[in-house]
């Protein structure tokens, strides 16, 4: 019994976040897709700060956020999230974890069941799963976690993705080199300080398929960093967060026989930095202003080598929202952000046709929360573009919500 418990808690607390899905496989170069206001989109539709330490704070047994927007006439950026958490016995706790990313670059969703055995001296273990209807997808991992001290927290896992796959499959594909992946991080509580970091890797994966001649090949790493401090409560107090995030990806699909030339070789990395502050301006009225940088530098090789080509992209993007209480049960937002940065594109073997574009975007942002008597709120907002409102002013709405139960 000792050691079922063992196994059952070691994933249950922190699942991996950059898990390979097979829908990876669809997309393997997205920078033709990502237009020159994509990056500004997802800063204009991302959860104020206010929302997230709300988020981070409360110690509901169950909670859920959904966050829906407008990117273009056929793409929405979507984001869900939500925990539950409910405590067996005084040694043994259950959670399920629901996590929903869809943008342009990949539609990732995952959706996990943990146990969590401990904590003995600030020592515990568990193991978490997710399960699905076609068991060659299924996902079964464990985790080790430790606090020393209250404050004070690391861990440790390893997710073994599409755990029986080669031998419960029904496709005929095989992995010649099977996923994991493993994550370590930590994070330090000082007074109204947070420190977070975290560093995930996917480790080398081929994924064979014979009917198609095909072998995939993928691996990603990203680490974080956060340093956060949420205002005190009711003290009308100044609240920021630093952030740094990294990632780097690498996938491709080689063809044998290849006789359309359709193999790819795909590296991307991104940079992604952000400093942001919440200002009180009064009893009513407090403002969130703040500056994002994004670095992207991606790398596509194709067989034959006629079509390699190299995107460099870079954008700084300051913003600033003015929030008001206008009743106890709503809240209004107005918002302005502007990216402005370079985006090249060079052809190593046709340089005549290389391009250079520094696009300067700006839109404006107005929305109403209703808060739902202290268990949560829900949010609609209107995006207005600026720099082409001549030409379409309306450029998408944002639906979201946060809800604790």
């Amino acid at each position: 019994m000792r050691r079922l418990i063992l196994l059952a808690a070691l994933l249950a607390a922190c699942p991996a976040g950059a898990v390979f899905t097979k829908a990876e496989m669809d997309v393997i170069d997205p920078e033709p897709l990502l237009d020159s206001e994509y990056l500004l989109d997802l800063a204009g539709f991302s959860y104020p700060l206010d929302w997230t330490w709300e988020w981070e704070a409360s110690s509901a047994s169950a909670k859920y956020r959904g966050n829906g927007a407008s990117l273009d006439c056929c793409s929405l950026f979507l984001e869900q999230e939500a925990a539950l958490r409910r405590r067996l016995a005084s040694w043994l706790e259950f959670r399920y974890d629901l996590r929903q990313q869809g943008d342009k670059e990949l539609d990732d969703f995952h959706h996990w069941i943990a146990l969590e055995a401990g904590p003995w001296k600030g020592a515990s273990v568990g193991l978490f799963g997710e399960p699905t209807p076609a068991k060659e997808d299924s996902d079964i991992g464990l985790l080790l976690r430790y606090r020393p001290r209250p404050g004070l927290m690391v861990y440790a896992l390893r997710d073994n993705v599409d755990w029986n796959f080669n031998h419960r499959g029904s496709s005929g594909q095989r992995y010649a080199r099977v996923p994991l992946t493993y994550e370590a991080g930590g994070e330090i509580v000082a007074g109204p300080d947070r420190w977070r970091a975290s560093i995930e890797w996917d480790l080398p994966l081929v994924r064979v398929d014979p009917a198609q001649n095909l072998a995939y090949a993928y691996r990603r790493t990203t680490a974080t960093v956060r340093w956060s401090r949420p205002p005190a409560a009711g003290e009308g107090s100044l609240g920021w967060e630093l952030l740094y995030r990294h990632e780097y990806k690498r996938e491709g699909k080689a063809f044998d026989p290849d006789p359309t030339a359709a193999s790819l070789d795909f590296r991307r990395s991104v940079h992604y930095l952000k400093a942001a502050a919440v200002v009180p301006l009064g009893r009513r009225d407090r403002t969130e202003a703040g500056l994002g940088f994004w670095e992207r530098d991606s790398r596509t090789n194709v067989a034959g080598g006629m079509g390699d080509r190299r995107v460099k992209r870079w954008e700084a993007e300051p913003y600033a929202r003015w929030l008001r209480r206008l009743a106890p049960w709503v809240e209004s937002e107005l918002g302005f952000f502007l990216g402005s940065g370079e985006t090249r594109r060079d052809l190593p073997n046709s340089p005549s046709l290389a391009t250079m574009e520094a696009p300067v975007n700006a839109k404006l942002d107005v929305g109403f929360d209703f808060l739902v008597a202290g268990n949560g709120r829900i949010g609609l907002r209107g995006s207005f573009d600026l720099d082409d409102a001549s030409r379409h002013l309306w450029d998408g709405g944002n639906i979201r919500a946060q809800i604790f139960f």
